[in-house]
């Protein structure tokens, strides 16, 4: 019986070759990663008159070369990875290569390709391969054209040197760059460096090396180092610019999830192999910091170098894998994050990082057209483990914003103070109220005009810290004013609809009652009628809420009696708390303690602190069957310094997916459509009149518990 053979027909070459690789880079940067997998420590690109068709490209190495045997049974089968049968390189390296098919796309490029290798294994030896691509694509079939191996004599070094001629087209411009900065990116401008080194004779290329090398790094704002252990379990330490420790975490911490919905808790596991996860970020706008060190900050060079290399880069083996990092390809999606949510995040134009991954079990599996990986389930997971660890730097470094904010104004003021009284001790001197005091003169009033003039200087310079301190606090407050405002115009629109409801209501069902019978009424009508006509009030009440809040002689200061105006205050929102079954209870005994301060600022803590317990009740965890409010007041002696102590605790399902700190930061919210600004009022109204804040996670009711304590004075006597 006769045998036969599959036979492909030429056309399979460019089906599996350049039309399955079609930019030119991926495929030439295949070839570089041979070279990594032959041990080789320098890898050459040349380029001759490659920008038109016809010209040549050459890619030579310094590695380990090819035997015969090596050149036939692996560099011309395709299809067939090596690193089945040998995982490891001579001296160590875990072999990237695949199944050959960016090595075709490559060697297609051009009409002629001649392999020249030189063997560790056969010292003295040079093998050499030629391809002639015409004649291929004119045959019926790939195998019916026969490539010889020649083997002569040689005195060369090790190594593999691939030359293509004829090149069917030019390399683009656009190529040209994209392939320049995957060869500088291969390694990656780390500071670590590399024994793999590649080279190329383009123009684009040296270009690219002087902003691409740079050494910018030294100029880092914040660092943070990430890593995913065997096991799956997640850790990271962000580090300041000196390399101090800002603040370290575990899995529990760094895995939770902190944005979107679900449950937000830590895995227990990370489904991925293990890898480390390296982010530098950098502060662009040095005007904004008084340190010394930005004033010699080459900010536009930093910018431009990245705008090359921002984003983050994808390691796998040693080598990067692209298009991950690539320019436009924002594959942890940190730019779409940071417009979200700006606060203390990195994006790709003020960030570079890494991510280094051996994979010794092969969990990441590249794509056919060498673009990446495939998006199973280990790369997916690699994915979320970076987002959730720049979700963590990004909360650490706006808790480190939040203290030295909240720390700034108060030192700022005592500064001042302490500032102006040496100023008039000064001016006391040089002018002192007694007529018949001795006057200054000779070195002593030279040297107390110089006390003057430095005091006036920091008189003055307290004043300018101060104000920078609170212009922080400008910003966030004049958009909640403008917030308030606008809701005062439209609250007295509302107001207007909302009693012609209840009005055209109550004619309807005048009307309904002189047509049915008392009984059907009842039965039919009366029900639907009375939920209206509480529905029309209770938009009655929410659109007062906001004009009572805004009324004007709750700004000025005055003795607020706490316990008297806590009910009047909850009031205000009894509709709300009524119409969804929630009780409050009272337990006010500060013994008429009186805290120095404005309505309005006492309203705004107590408001936000009922609504953030209301908004408990709505959450899908809330279980229990009863609502309450618990809002309790203490005086409490702290060595002769009285303290009012507000307690508000609720029966819901207290405070989870969100750590005891993190709640108290402008934007933290784990309400869909939160705005995450109610307890950072809170906090920053508590820190302005003197006084401390406390989160706990569960309460007396089962539910969450937050604490203030103000300073106060008792009614007829002496206080803080």
């Amino acid at each position: 019986m006769t045998q036969h053979h599959l036979r492909f027909a030429p056309e399979i070459l460019a089906r599996l070759g350049e039309e399955l690789v079609p930019h030119s880079d991926l495929g030439i940067m295949e070839l570089v990663r041979n070279a990594y997998d032959a041990d080789a420590t320098l890898c050459r690109l040349q380029m001759s008159e490659a920008e038109q068709p016809g010209g040549t490209l050459i890619v030579s190495d310094d590695g380990d070369g090819m035997t015969a045997d090596q050149l036939a049974n692996g560099f011309l089968l395709i299809g067939k990875s090596g690193k089945s049968s040998n995982t490891h390189t001579r001296t160590g390296r875990r072999k990237v290569g695949e199944k050959g098919l960016g090595r075709i796309a490559a060697l297609r490029l051009g009409t002629h390709v001649t392999v020249r290798t030189r063997s560790l294994d056969e010292p003295g030896i040079e093998h050499t391969l030629t391809i002639d691509w015409d004649r291929i694509d004119a045959s019926d079939a790939v195998e019916d054209v026969p490539l010889a191996i020649k083997s002569q004599k040689s005195e060369g070094d090790t190594g593999t040197t691939v030359e293509i001629t004829g090149l069917r087209q030019g390399i683009a411009q656009q190529d040209a760059d994209r392939l320049a900065r995957s060869v500088l990116m291969l390694t990656g401008p780390f500071a670590d460096g590399s024994a793999f080194r590649v080279t190329c004779d383009s123009p684009e290329f040296e270009n690219l090396a002087k902003v691409i090398t740079a050494d910018l790094l030294q100029w880092v704002e914040f660092r943070l180092v990430a890593g995913l252990d065997e096991q799956g379990k997640a850790s990271a330490t962000l580090y300041n610019w000196r390399g101090e420790v800002i603040k370290s975490a575990g899995h529990d911490d760094v895995g939770r999830k902190r944005q979107g919905r679900g449950n937000r808790d830590a895995p227990l596991t990370f489904s991925a192999p293990p890898a480390t996860f390296e982010m530098w970020m950098f502060n662009l706008n040095p005007g904004a910091s008084k340190e010394v060190r930005f004033a010699q900050q080459p900010t536009a060079e930093i910018k431009e170098w990245l705008k090359q290399v921002g984003g983050v880069h994808l390691y796998h083996r040693e080598l990067r894998v692209q298009p991950y990092g690539d320019v436009g390809n924002d594959w942890l999606i940190i730019n779409l994050r940071r417009a979200a949510s700006p606060e203390g995040r990195a994006s790709t134009n003020n960030s570079v990082g890494r991510i280094q991954v051996e994979d010794p079990d092969e969990l990441l599996q590249p794509k056919t057209d060498r673009s990446g990986f495939v998006d199973n389930l280990q790369f997916l997971e690699l994915q979320e483990f970076a987002k959730r660890a720049l979700d963590w730097s990004a909360e650490q470094r706006l808790e480190l914003r939040e203290q030295r904010r909240i720390g700034a104004s108060p030192k700022a003021r005592d500064r001042v103070k302490e500032a102006e009284k040496q100023f008039r001790n000064l001016l006391e001197a040089i002018s002192p109220k007694d007529s018949e005091a001795p006057t200054l003169d000779g070195v002593a009033d030279s040297a107390v005009l110089e006390s003057f003039t430095a005091g006036a200087s920091e008189v003055f310079d307290s004043q300018r810290q101060e104000i920078e301190a609170l212009r922080e606090d400008l910003l966030l407050y004049r958009t909640l004013a403008t917030v308030g405002t606008s809701t005062a115009v439209f609250a007295h629109e509302a107001m207007k609809p909302a009693a012609r409801i209840i009005n055209e209501v109550k004619t309807v069902s005048r009307r309904v009652k002189q047509h049915v019978s008392e009984d059907e009424y009842k039965e039919r009508f009366h029900s639907s009628v009375e939920n209206s006509i509480d529905s029309a009030k209770t938009l009655e009440t929410f659109a007062r809420l906001p004009l009572t809040l805004l009324t004007k002689n709750k700004r000025q200061i005055t003795d607020v009696d706490f316990d008297r105006e806590c009910p009047a205050i909850i009031r205000l929102f009894s509709r709300y708390l009524d119409e969804r079954g929630i009780q409050v209870e009272y337990d006010l005994d500060a013994g008429g303690a009186i805290v120095r301060s404005t309505i309005a600022d006492i309203e705004s803590i107590l408001s936000n602190l009922i609504v953030n317990a209301a908004h408990a009740f709505t959450r899908t965890d809330a279980i229990r069957p009863e609502r309450a409010i618990r809002v309790r007041t203490r005086l409490v002696v702290e060595g002769d310094t009285p303290r009012l102590s507000l307690c508000v605790d609720d029966s819901g399902p207290g405070i989870k997916d969100i750590s005891l700190s993190a709640i108290w930061l402008p934007g933290k919210t784990t309400r869909d459509n939160g705005t995450g600004l109610g307890l950072t009022i809170v906090r920053d109204i508590v820190a302005d009149l003197g006084g401390t804040q406390e989160a706990r996670g569960h309460g007396e009711l089962g539910g969450a518990r937050i604490m203030v304590w103000l300073p106060a004075q008792v009614a007829g006597g002496q206080g803080a």
